[in-house]
């Protein structure tokens, strides 16, 4: 291949994201839950497979065991992950301290909070937080504490030099856990450590698209000897095969799977509503890619702040064309960061916070954020908005993993928002424990029987059905069900017909039908 021919980047090479090594999402970006994580999740791990590793081998291969706390390498990694072990002791020391501090604190509140003033607790707290939390009660009388979020973005504990890249490529879609297992060096990879603010990010998202000559790339990313060959092999001279339509004169929409839809209005503005993407590498099921997208995103929605909806590898990847990102507001608790200020840290400078029923007007299109309930273990999140986009008369409800808990809700909104045209509903019903994402972050573990009744999950069956009567919806797709397979790094949803979500969603699909009312679940790919 010449220095001089204009090259791009293969349609299924991976960027996955990293900090300190482990997948980056929000929570590792987002300074509290950053160090909370890295002292109570990531090193509990990584010790657990120094002790055991041939255990965590055998849990790995056991189905019911998807998705838990075992670390994905062979048990040959051990002195690699006693490596990174050691680093991460090292590196993320202070972090690591301040989340002692953290947790401390929050038993401490959780004790001497008794009713009376807070006060006399602040020089109790542990100098590591001290001027970085507030304390305060619930109007019911629970003491607590939330995190001074902007002020750790300007300390030390938000560290971008821990942020880095690894770059390789799939021909499947199989990767290990994302949660429980760290990306270690591999040989036919690419490894830099940069800043997800940097613009390095931005050559290689429009390398995808739009070619460059193979010297300028190597020279902007100062490449030589075996890595510039192992660079070399993830170009190509072919452009990408492209499914994008011409201008569309009515409202339409594309899925890109689980909860991933493209929605083009006729004056040719569009919007995405939680970008998670696959790769083409000749896998099925069929599926669109970042190839089959506008050259400009005007708009990026996101419904909730999960990794499976809110996806820093997909979002990087798209920075160079995104308009504007809108985000839901958030209520400022330690499990409730702000995305935000998380996106502004990864260098996406135009974020548009909304609060319930805030909404946002552009073109052919109306964007009103929705409240909803459920999906987060009853803890005090309020970073979530089901999305209702109205465009050149067509009204789409996205309510993604709405838990239906309280059917009075859609019916208070009926009279302000109207009739939905299309709703689109996940019925994950099932859902993980509440430690799944959020056991790092909790001052004492809890009783397996009440993690286990805290789920993130959303609407079943008959708590759909009550959202499709109360707005009287003329169409229903069910989506967001975590199958597709180049979910599961992230999901580990079993993808069987014959589980608890999937009996839901044909449950609701036949009762619509009978209804009179179109209805399908979406998978793979879908448009309309």
């Amino acid at each position: 291949m010449s220095n001089d021919v204009p090259v791009f980047l293969k349609p299924n090479v991976v960027i996955e994201p990293l900090v300190m090594r482990w997948y980056a999402w929000t929570h590792l970006i987002s300074p509290a839950t950053a160090a909370m994580n890295a002292a109570y999740r990531h090193i509990s791990i990584m010790e657990s497979f120094i002790k055991a590793p041939s255990l965590h081998a055998e849990a790995i291969r056991t189905p019911s065991l998807r998705g838990g706390p075992f670390l994905n390498c062979p048990p040959s990694d051990v002195i690699r992950v006693e490596a990174l072990l050691e680093e991460t002791k090292a590196q993320q020391a202070q972090q690591i301290k301040f989340a002692e501090g953290i947790k401390e604190s929050a038993r401490t509140v959780l004790k001497l909070g008794d009713g009376h003033s807070l006060a006399p607790i602040y020089p109790k707290l542990p100098e590591a937080v001290r001027g970085y939390v507030e304390l305060f009660y619930t109007i019911g009388g629970g003491a607590d504490l939330r995190i001074i979020e902007p002020l750790l973005y300007r300390s030390p504990i938000y560290n971008p030099s821990l942020q880095s890249a690894l770059i390789y490529q799939i021909n499947d879609d199989e990767r290990a856990f994302a949660f429980s297992t760290p990306r270690l060096p591999r040989r036919d990879s690419i490894e830099f450590t940069r800043p997800f603010s940097d613009a390095f990010y931005d050559l290689l998202a429009e390398l995808r698209y739009k070619p460059e000559p193979a010297k300028y790339v190597m020279d902007c990313l100062g490449l030589s000897g075996d890595q510039a060959t192992i660079f070399r092999g993830f170009f190509t001279e072919s452009p990408p095969l492209q499914k994008i339509k011409d201008k569309t004169t009515h409202t339409r929409w594309r899925y890109f799977g689980h909860a991933c839809v493209l929605v083009e209005a006729p004056d040719g503005t569009n919007a995405l509503i939680d970008p998670v993407f696959a790769y083409q590498n000749g896998s099925k099921p069929e599926r669109f890619t970042f190839a089959d997208l506008p050259s400009k995103i005007d708009y990026v929605l996101l419904t909730h702040n999960h990794m499976d909806h809110v996806l820093i590898e997909t979002l990087l990847a798209l920075r160079p064309r995104i308009g504007a990102i809108i985000v839901p507001s958030c209520g400022g608790s330690l499990a409730d960061p702000s995305l935000k200020l998380a996106l502004n840290a990864c260098g996406f400078n135009k974020v548009i916070e909304l609060a319930s029923l805030d909404y946002l007007e552009h073109g052919d299109f109306k964007f009103t954020a929705l409240p909803f309930l459920g999906e987060h273990a009853d803890l005090d999140i309020q970073t979530k908005a089901g999305w209702l986009v109205e465009a050149a008369g067509l009204s789409m409800l996205f309510a993604a993993d709405s838990n239906n808990i309280e059917p009075r809700l859609y019916d208070i909104l009926k009279p302000l928002i109207g009739e939905i045209d299309i709703l689109f509903i996940g019925l994950e019903c099932a859902g993980a424990p509440l430690s799944w994402v959020y056991g790092a972050l909790l001052p004492r573990p809890l009783e397996q029987k009440k993690d286990n009744s805290r789920r993130l999950n959303g609407s079943d069956f008959p708590k759909a059905m009550e959202v499709i009567h109360s707005l009287n919806c003329k169409k229903v797709f069910v989506y967001a069900m975590g199958a597709e397979p180049w979910l599961s790094f992230i999901t580990s949803i079993d993808p069987g017909e014959d589980t608890i979500p999937n009996r839901n969603a044909q449950e609701l699909i036949n009762a619509c039908r009978q209804r009179g009312i179109p209805a399908e679940r979406l998978y793979g790919s879908a448009e309309g």
